[in-house]
């Protein structure tokens, strides 16, 4: 049922520079990202200096803490890839931040 409800949710298509780290990558660095859009379960990122291998079924974390679990990734232009994620073990706190966030579209 959680499944379908995601997908009734509608995107906020929106264009906020943010970072990102992968979970348990050896070069424990953070990364520029662009957050192509959101909703409270998930969101699309494009990342640009990472290959697809790296990323599948990996764990991300927003500068913001917020994390989420790698869901689907995808060649983009530029040679970017386009990862989606959904936020796993939010707090209802973080929940409503992120629909805060998405409502007045916030720039990170």
């Amino acid at each position: 049922m959680e499944l379908r409800l995601k997908r009734l949710l509608p995107r906020k298509f929106i264009d906020w520079q943010g970072k990102y780290m992968i979970e348990n990558d050896p070069d424990e660095c953070w990364r520029d990202c662009r957050v192509i859009d959101v909703t409270t379960f998930g969101a699309g990122l494009e990342l640009v200096d990472v290959t697809l291998d790296k990323t599948a079924g990996r764990s991300i974390i927003l500068a913001d803490n917020l994390r989420g679990q790698v869901r689907h990734t995808l060649p983009a232009k530029n040679d970017a890839i386009r990862v989606g994620i959904e936020f796993v073990n939010l707090t209802e706190i973080e929940q409503s931040y992120l629909t805060s966030l998405a409502n007045l579209q916030a720039v990170w």
